[in-house]
């Protein structure tokens, strides 16, 4: 059956940053590709203290600079923007986005107006919930988690009607091939023997991502496998508690501070084991391409992860904040190789049947055209 194009503006705040970041220029790339008309709105002005990322998309951009909360003139610039397209979709990423985007649909006129939040931990900021289930829950035509995991959450903690939530997960950004055939030489680079074990983590170094908590889990790898080595590839404003850390469990020898990587794909495929330590996640990003680089993985069980990997299926399931627990994990891969490869087997399997951009790209593809009608 042919679809008929139709017009999509993706509004959040900034075009640079993390995965939330990185998957709403991704799947507007997608999108685009599909033949619908896709612009992305980024609201706020990034100023000169940010991390670019690649978003050279082919997608338009429509920069508003924003640079205060309540900044009206640019508000009614992307209503009028709107209003002159004939926009079908106004889709929203991230609660600073998601509490404008109702507003700005109305004034537009805009017929759909979707919401999505990408994961937070649904805990304290009492306001936040509020807005979240008595505003941003009842006003747009649906409210999209990442992972039923957080829709339990936006059901059951802010009290968003359920009739409003769908969940459509994140998905692959990369060509798998890229992922697949990468070098894998991380070793060389580092100086290390071939064949050291290589654990390693890719998360911007940020409360929520938990470093600090496999780091402390270290020690108790290195008690089982005494040469091993970890590496972390990701920056942010808690590299020096990280370092800290590092420094008071005397392992600086064994530890890497990658910094930030552009060649994700090499690093992956270094790995003998990811770790995902993180205190709470959605559908993140770096966890679907470690299965596509056919990587072992030790996650915690938290947000949408234990979903994605299918229980234990795919990979280890570890309580957050439990560093021991989480090494004794890593240890018992590095120490099972059969182990390891049945699981990134599977892993790779279950990523490339459900979590591609293509795949992701027809579920949103689907759900603007049922509430467009």
């Amino acid at each position: 059956m042919t679809r008929h194009p139709l017009k999509i503006v993706m509004l959040i705040e900034s075009v640079y940053g993390g995965g939330a970041e990185r998957f709403t220029v991704g799947l507007a790339r997608a999108l685009a590709d599909g033949g619908d008309d896709v612009v992305v709105c980024a609201s706020r002005d990034p100023g000169g203290n940010t991390i670019p990322m690649a978003h050279e998309t082919g997608v338009r951009v429509l920069m508003l600079g924003r640079r205060r909360t309540l900044s009206p003139r640019e508000w009614w610039r992307l209503v009028r923007y709107l209003r002159r397209e004939r926009v079908d979709v106004l889709h929203s990423h991230m609660f600073g986005s998601n509490v404008w985007a109702p507003l700005v649909g109305r004034l537009a006129r805009v017929p759909v107006v979707i919401a999505t939040e990408h994961s937070w931990t649904y805990e304290g900021q009492r306001v936040r919930k509020l807005l979240d289930g008595f505003w941003i829950g009842r006003t747009v035509s649906a409210f999209v988690a990442v992972s039923p995991e957080d829709a339990r959450r936006m059901r059951e903690i802010e009290h968003v009607p359920a009739a409003r939530i769908r969940t459509i997960p994140t998905g692959l950004l990369r060509d798998p091939a890229e992922l697949r055939d990468a070098p894998g030489a991380l070793r060389a680079e580092l100086g290390l023997p071939d064949g050291t074990p290589l654990v390693g983590a890719i998360a911007m170094l940020r409360p929520m991502k938990a470093v600090d908590v496999l780091v402390e889990s270290f020690p108790h790898v290195l008690a089982a496998v005494p040469d091993a080595h970890l590496v972390v590839a990701g920056d942010g404003p808690l590299r020096g508690e990280v370092e800290a850390v590092i420094d008071r469990l005397g392992i600086a020898d064994r530890v890497h501070l990658l910094g930030v990587r552009e060649d994700v794909p090499n690093v992956l495929r270094s790995l003998d084991v990811m770790v995902l330590p993180s205190d709470s996640e959605g559908s993140p990003i770096a966890l679907i391409e470690a299965m596509i680089a056919e990587r072992a993985i030790v996650a915690t069980d938290v947000g949408g992860m234990p979903a994605i990997l299918d229980g234990d299926r795919c990979g280890v399931l570890v309580p957050p904040r439990r560093p021991q627990e989480m090494g004794r994990a890593v240890a018992g891969l590095l120490t099972d190789p059969a182990r390891r490869a049945e699981l990134a087997s599977r892993a790779r399997e279950r990523a490339l049947s459900e979590y591609t951009i293509d795949r992701v790209r027809d579920r949103w593809s689907d759900l603007y055209r049922e509430l467009r009608g």
